[in-house]
């Protein structure tokens, strides 16, 4: 009796399926092929931390569905709203160097919001996702470009929102004097080796990179094109792209007479950082060590809440920290536990790639996740 209680204990300390632990089981992959040649989803890549240090990368499939080159552990991916939570590492450091203060409203940085509540949104209320702003806002061109008011009183709700996340980036260059972009290199990028990560597409970069198919596996046309135009404008007006501020990547958009809107803006610190594997696991292995981040500040349901920066999961006895990526042709996922330093994530170039990073979440777990069924 003692030596099956020791072993159940033993096993519930485990992150992952202890068949996984060097990477999918060789007889798993074979169905994990065919899933993703169902979803019509090329290429994906599946990374796992343990101990608090990369453990191992397993690529899968093709940078695209034609070309047939494979995925490697460098290649790029868009990390879509995994952006997020290197957002939110940058600015806890900004916080202990004494230039951000969560429970100060945003506004005192960054004044522009003329709604009262809207003026009481703190970086704490951001990061939580409790700001109340929507996710983004839209505008017909021409037409005026809505206020930025939340639906509720701020640390009251969850609502997720890239909005306030964007808006985050605006007072992070404020008290830094400096772009996004370098911000998040400096921060970053540079301290923990990721040579290969930026917040704007290099279009150089295109071969290196999974390019992104809709759910019938067709590439989606001109997806590097957003890069290219951002690298443009900053030869234009004579500065590196990661100099670039607010008023000058927000400038296409005025000058073009379209809405001033931060959806399709790079860089975003909401959705447009590109990665590689190797890079996201080092910034995994310096996240998890903040405790901060998993401290619940709102309750979705049950079973999900929301930390600083980072979702909250109870599930199986455990809790894990999580977030979704989900941006065309891209779709994502990452499943952490601070408890015993690990993690998972999976990167994919598909449409449909949740129905891939779902079964693989959950084989390599063991369990259910009710992080996937909100999804």
């Amino acid at each position: 009796m003692y030596r099956r209680s020791f072993l159940a204990q033993a096993f519930s300390t485990r992150f992952l399926s202890p068949k996984w632990k060097s990477g999918p089981p060789a007889a798993y992959l074979n169905e994990l092929t065919a899933v993703m040649k169902m979803a019509s989803v090329p290429g994906a890549v599946i990374g796992s931390l343990s101990e608090g240090k990369p453990a191992w990368i397993m690529p899968l499939g093709f940078l695209t569905a034609e070309a047939k080159s494979p995925v490697t552990a460098s290649t790029l991916f868009q990390a879509a709203s995994l952006t997020k939570q290197v957002t939110a590492f940058a600015a806890f450091a900004l916080r202990a160097q004494g230039k951000l203060d969560f429970a100060k409203p945003l506004v005192e940085y960054v004044d522009d919001l003329p709604n009262a509540m809207a003026r009481t949104v703190t970086a704490n209320h951001v990061l939580s996702h409790s700001s109340g702003f929507p996710n983004w806002r839209f505008a017909e061109r021409g037409k005026p470009v809505p206020d930025l008011v939340p639906e509720f009183a701020p640390g009251t709700k969850y609502r997720y929102s890239g909005e306030g996340y964007f808006y985050l980036q605006r007072v992070m260059e404020q008290v830094t004097g400096l772009g996004f972009a370098r911000l998040m290199r400096n921060l970053v990028f540079e301290p923990f080796g990721m040579a290969s990560s930026m917040l704007t597409a290099d279009p150089d970069l295109v071969s290196k990179t999974a390019a992104p198919h809709d759910r019938r596996g067709q590439l989606r046309k001109g997806w590097e094109n957003a890069g290219r135009a951002m690298r443009s404008f900053a030869a234009k007006v004579g500065k590196p792209v990661e100099d670039l501020r607010y008023a000058d990547y927000s400038a296409p958009a005025r000058q073009a007479g379209d809405p001033v809107l931060p959806n399709g803006m790079s860089p975003n610190g909401a959705a447009t950082m590109v990665t590689s594997a190797e890079d996201y696991s080092r910034f995994l292995a310096a996240a998890m060590k903040n405790p901060e981040i998993g401290k619940q500040q709102v309750s979705i349901n049950d079973f999900l809440g929301w930390g600083l920066g980072w979702a909250v999961e109870r599930a199986a006895g455990r809790t894990y920290l999580w977030q979704w990526g989900d941006n065309g042709g891209y779709k994502n996922f990452v499943l952490l536990e601070q408890a015993t330093s690990s993690a998972l994530f999976v990167f994919t170039n598909g449409d449909s790639g949740a129905r891939v990073y779902d079964r693989i979440v959950t084989h390599a777990t063991g369990h259910e996740h009710p992080a996937l069924f909100f999804l």
